[in-house]
């Protein structure tokens, strides 16, 4: 297939009302999904694997928590620069690449695991080689969707992008851990078969976009141009300079939740009832953002993290699986509030042609912090007991929630500007006008 004939396949007939049935109709596009798909599936999977793995090698919380450090250091320090990157480079090789190269790496930890020689620097060293590459496939695939779907059907491709990292990704993690309850090496060669399906899928893909070739200077001054202006979009936006400083230290109390959750239950089981039980709160949550949305952002947001701090902070108090996992519930019930209003708030205040590299700087400087939470955990369980993190977990949560609805910046902005994006596009434009 030509250039010319994959772009007419990409662009059906716009003069029509944009609607998914006719951006399904969209070959490419349809084998892109499912690619996604199967890529979500795979990771919520290997998320829930690779720390339950690290346990039974070593039953130590530090070489836990070392592991999820090295998981998440390549995403934040590749990813600085892999946007750029991946525009100067073909899409379609990186994302074939980074497909293949995934799945020999879990190959590999299969094969020595099965062997029984598997060390737990190996499972290190594996976990910073995958991220490496995943923090290339994900702008990549990123820039894929926009080259591949045309612009009016664009909102139809986030719209259904959204729902698939939703209720995909969530239920992942729970199929993950009934996975480990059948065996380990089930649950990664789940893993490392979703890569290679993935791969067999975009190779079918065929549009002349994907391999085109930006010719720019690499050089320190145009990476440097790159994030400063990324940084300069949010930090000249008071709401996100404020928002930023609450949501990095939610984070910081939130990291741990992936540690304290396998070292508080006693097997398998125990772990795919709470992960399954956070999952239908998200889902349950995802089902109640339709009737707050007349609520005022800063109202919504609050509600979500009071939730989900509280929820998590109570399994400090009870005991008992049950119970455990009605407050697990409840936190998950406040998630998708939380999530919901902090992505639209990003999305109303931030320009349009700033906003990747903005979205690059704000994740890099909100999970800046999780390695450091996660090294700090891993030491302090040593003269901690598990729940207690729990409980300092949701009374420091409650005062950040208590500081950040008292702060006069974001009640201001949160409530008049953006609570009514309709009326605040109109208002923007009548300034432009005048």
């Amino acid at each position: 297939m030509n250039s010319q004939e994959s772009r007419q396949e990409n662009a059906p007939d716009t003069g029509n009302r944009a609607s998914y049935r006719a951006l399904f109709a969209i070959r490419n596009y349809r084998l892109l999904l499912m690619s996604q798909t199967i890529s979500v599936i795979g990771d919520g999977v290997y998320a829930i694997a690779l720390i339950w793995l690290m346990k039974l090698l070593t039953g130590s919380a530090l070489w836990m928590s070392a592991l999820l450090v090295a998981e998440t250091l390549p995403l934040i320090v590749l990813g600085m620069f892999a946007g750029v990157i991946v525009d100067r480079s073909s899409k379609r090789k990186i994302l074939i690449c980074c497909d293949i190269i995934r799945g020999i790496i879990i190959a590999m930890v299969i094969l020595l695991w099965i062997t029984g020689v598997l060390l737990p620097y190996q499972l290190i060293a594996a976990a910073l080689l995958l991220s490496s590459f995943t923090a290339f496939f994900g702008p990549a695939r990123a820039v894929t969707v926009r080259n591949i779907v045309p612009e009016p059907y664009m909102f139809q491709a986030q719209s259904v992008a959204q729902l698939v990292q939703t209720v995909v990704g969530l239920t992942a993690p729970a199929l993950g851990a009934w996975l480990l309850t059948i065996g380990t090496v089930y649950a990664f060669g789940f893993n490392a078969a979703t890569f290679f399906i993935s791969c067999l899928l975009l190779m079918l893909v065929r549009d002349a976009r994907m391999t085109e070739r930006r010719e720019a200077s690499m050089n320190f001054a145009s990476l440097a141009a790159d994030f400063k202006e990324g940084l300069d979009t949010i930090m000249t936006q008071p709401l996100l300079r404020n928002l930023i400083i609450y949501i990095m230290l939610i984070n910081f109390m939130l990291s741990p939740t992936a540690l304290l959750f396998p070292l508080m239950v006693g097997n398998a089981s125990e772990l795919a009832v709470l992960e399954i039980s956070f999952f239908i709160g998200i889902a349950a949550g995802a089902l109640v953002t339709g009737f707050v949305r007349r609520w005022p952002y800063i109202v919504t947001m609050s509600t979500g993290l009071g939730l989900l701090m509280a929820g998590l902070g109570m399994l400090f108090w009870i005991r008992g699986l049950v119970w455990e996992a009605l407050f697990v519930f409840a936190a998950g019930l406040g998630s998708p509030l939380a999530n919901v209003t902090l992505q639209t708030l990003f999305m109303l205040k931030v320009p349009r042609p700033v906003l990747g590299r903005a979205a690059g700087m704000m994740r890099v400087m909100t999970e800046g912090s999780r390695p450091l939470a996660m090294m700090l955990t891993g030491m302090l369980l040593s003269w901690i007991p598990v729940r207690s993190f729990f409980g300092v977990m949701g009374i420091f949560g409650i005062m950040v929630i208590v500081l950040l609805v008292m702060n006069p910046a974001i009640r201001k902005d949160s409530d008049a500007s953006v609570h009514h994006p309709a009326a605040a596009e109109a208002g923007a434009a009548t300034k432009e006008v005048m």
